[in-house]
């Protein structure tokens, strides 16, 4: 089973790859239904993990079946909050990987191994302490949570480590000017990718402006660093949400 969840996990990393790499009319013309194949597996993620803190919560103070504890279970606006979240989760994650580096593939494909080896090692930690009903639910949830923290901590290693644009000594503006592509490009994709670029040519101004100087080194260095690891964090835990959806397309 975790074989076939790994192949899975493989072709999902291959179909993305591919459509990031299809000519940039047919890239525009089926984003909106990568992005909801996108969100609603990660949706699936979020959705079990939302349902089952709330199911715990209540546990420990209501009966079971009684009428609030059925009355408040994660309803319609919980599920309505999860699926924005997923959207904008699942957006974020394909314009990343829209202008993403080949590096970034290679640490993407390496983080199918890692998440296939952590959640070996939850099951085997959990299986004899954890509720059945509750195992593979706890499972999934911790190895999200420490992949995508290991995930994070590789991406930026790796980025600090691969050649950037030089940038210190310019202003922003000019930063932009130098570093961001498809500038005039009329149409939704670009507009949103040139926003995806925006980001990136942001920190990594920030970071060479910030760290490396003295005289505006200290706050704005740590508002840079926080910048980052945010916006890392957020396409990590999309990433790797998607990769853990997986499991309820097999029970399907």
């Amino acid at each position: 089973m975790q074989l076939k969840i790994s192949f899975i996990r493989l072709g999902l990393l291959f179909t993305l790859l591919a459509w990031v790499n299809l000519p940039t009319g047919f890239v525009q013309a089926s984003l909106l239904v990568v992005w909801a194949g996108v969100s609603w597996l990660i949706y699936l993620t979020r959705l079990e993990v939302a349902k089952t803190k709330r199911q715990v919560w209540l546990a420990q103070y209501l009966k079971s079946e009684s009428f609030w504890q059925q009355r408040l279970q994660l309803g319609l606006l919980g599920k309505a909050t999860q699926l924005l979240l997923a959207l904008l989760f699942g957006l974020f994650l394909l314009l990343q990987l829209l202008v993403a580096e080949s590096w970034l593939w290679w640490v993407l494909a390496s983080s199918l191994i890692l998440l296939a080896v952590i959640e070996k090692l939850m099951l085997r930690l959990f299986s004899t302490s954890a509720q059945n009903i509750y195992l593979m639910i706890l499972v999934r949830r911790t190895s999200v949570y420490l992949v995508t923290g290991l995930l994070v901590g590789l991406t930026l290693l790796v980025r600090l480590q691969v050649s950037q644009p030089w940038l210190i000594g310019l202003s922003w503006n000019e930063a932009l000017v130098l570093q961001l592509q498809l500038q005039g490009e009329a149409g939704v994709l670009p507009l949103l990718l040139r926003l995806s670029q925006t980001l990136d040519i942001a920190w990594q101004w920030l970071l060479q402006n910030t760290l490396g100087n003295q005289a505006t080194s200290g706050w704005l260095a740590i508002f840079a660093w926080s910048v980052i690891f945010i916006l890392q964090a957020a396409f990590c835990m999309a990433w790797v949400q998607l990769l853990t959806a997986v499991h309820f397309l097999k029970r399907r």
